[in-house]
């Protein structure tokens, strides 16, 4: 599903696809893999074998790295799982971490997106957030938009407030997933769908106008309709094509004026 020069969405093992993508040419990528939870994606599998998850994930940092433009981002969205036959809890964003560096990546930020609903646990803490790792190729290179994400002061009316530019959202964020009767409402049928606001925010801060983002487990879309209507170009790599009326109806329903499909 290539659309024209500002879109470019094709089904296949983003392993593979990633391959066939210049080097240094992304400005960003964003991404949320399976968790290997069982969730029920379609044609993958999401309950292979702990060293089978690490080995896609340090494929997919490897070659996203070359793909990455020298003062380009990763963000890689993970979350703490139950694991194992008594659920014990299996930090994923730690994996993530130690996969993103030893494949040369420097850490700029995590990030802890907090949120609601969810459902409650009964035999431990119920879990209310997911981690983004920011991560870049050079620490003294990378683009970071900060008075394009500022947000209201806390306190209005105060002397010392730079200038009425807005507060730094620091690393804790606050978005709400989006929950299934939302889904139910906009026909959709991924299981994960991230909230467009915090892709936003995410493209605003490390990308400019006709940058390209990438994102190699599109989902049902959400990256390439916000990298869209903010003026960006989108990349996006799903295994299952039969997300492919989903991801159509959503750029057409959310922002994407060519209908050229």
């Amino acid at each position: 599903m290539i659309i024209d020069d500002s879109l470019h969405i094709e089904f296949g093992d983003c392993r593979i696809l990633l391959k066939n993508i210049m080097t240094s040419s992304i400005t960003t990528i964003i991404t949320s893999p399976p968790y290997n939870i069982g969730k029920k994606y379609g044609k993958y599998r999401d309950n292979i074998d702990l060293d089978d998850w690490i080995k896609l994930i340090e494929d997919v940092a490897e070659e996203a790295f070359r793909v990455l433009k020298p003062n380009g981002s990763f963000f890689l969205n993970l979350s703490p799982i139950p694991y194992g036959k008594y659920k014990e809890i299996l930090p994923l964003p730690y994996l993530g971490y130690d996969i993103l560096h030893k494949k040369g990546f420097k850490i700029r930020n995590i990030i802890t997106w907090t949120f609601n609903n969810m459902q409650n646990c009964v035999n431990r803490l119920s879990g209310r957030y997911e981690n983004i790792i920011w991560a870049v190729k050079n620490l003294e290179d990378y683009i970071f938009n900060l008075d394009a994400v500022r947000i209201p002061y806390i306190t209005q009316n105060d002397k010392r407030l730079e200038g009425g530019k807005g507060r730094n959202p620091t690393d804790v964020w606050y978005f709400n997933r989006v929950n299934n009767m939302t889904k139910m409402s906009l026909g959709l049928k991924h299981p994960t769908i991230y909230p467009i606001e915090m892709i936003e925010r995410i493209i605003k801060m490390s990308s400019n106008n006709n940058d390209v983002i990438l994102d190699p487990f599109l989902g049902s879309g959400t990256t390439a309709v916000a990298a869209l209507k903010l003026g960006r170009k989108a990349i996006g790599f799903e295994l299952d094509s039969s997300y492919e009326t989903e991801i159509k109806k959503r750029l057409l329903n959310e922002g994407y004026q060519k209908q050229q499909f």
